[in-house]
């Protein structure tokens, strides 16, 4: 009973992990979205007024002035990244990357579909989750420069595996995963990171640019979605 009960509590933590995952994907689109809009829009200031009902008796009051400072930063960068886009991009990578890593570290039956969908490629996928995740959870750096912390962990694990300290991932969506339709053949990415080669201070956006880190979360979400497509196939089956 007790096992029964343990098998029951990690599946559905790892259903609240995918969700995540999906959630945090869709608020990246979203969040861009509403950064162009707020670039290219024209909003009355009695829009600014906005409240929150919590609960029966209170409710919270936004400020108007930290709204209208937020909007006249990104007309401000037009031409390039806001305020807005900067925050709401890389706490969508950190909510992706930090609920990849609990699903995969569950080793339900996820784990088993990336292990066999990613193959030799599976560790180095973990690997580069966890940098994302560690990095984006400790920095206070308004540059994202590392923390030793942030890849120490991650080097003692390739070595206590007798795995070179390096990342070579190399993804291509008709060759590693046909189940989602990717807009030309080639379609992919790669990564390519030295570990023993990092040190305190680099400058994340130079080991993983924005490019990387957005088809870093991509697949992701496209790999919990062809884990939820398998799963369905199978109970078909039955």
């Amino acid at each position: 009973m007790e096992l029964k009960n343990d098998f029951l509590k990690a599946t559905r933590l790892l259903e609240d992990a995918l969700l995540l995952v999906e959630q945090n994907f869709y608020f990246l689109h979203a969040a861009q979205f509403f950064g162009k809009l707020a670039k290219e829009a024209k909003f009355d200031d009695s829009l600014l007024d906005v409240t929150l009902v919590c609960d029966k008796s209170r409710t919270y009051r936004f400020h108007p002035q930290f709204t209208k400072a937020v909007l006249e930063d990104s007309k401000a960068h037009s031409e390039g990244v806001s305020l807005f886009e900067y925050f709401s991009a890389f706490n969508a990578f950190r909510g992706v990357g930090m609920a990849m890593v609990e699903a995969m570290r569950l080793e339900l039956e996820f784990t088993d579909f990336l292990q066999n969908q990613l193959d030799k490629q599976y560790e180095s996928f973990y690997d580069l989750l966890c940098f994302v995740r560690n990095v984006l959870s400790h920095n206070i750096h308004a540059e994202i420069a590392l923390s030793s912390r942030d890849f120490q962990g991650t080097l003692k694990r390739m070595r206590r595996m007798k795995r070179e300290p390096i990342i070579d991932f190399s993804f291509i969506y008709s060759r590693d995963l046909p189940q989602i339709a990717s807009p030309y053949p080639d379609y992919g990415f790669e990564c390519n990171i030295d570990f023993g080669k990092l040190e305190e201070g680099m400058e994340f956006l130079e080991i993983l640019p924005l490019w990387e880190l957005c088809m870093i979360s991509e697949l992701s979400f496209n790999l919990v979605q062809a884990f939820r497509g398998n799963i369905a196939n199978n109970q078909e089956l039955l």
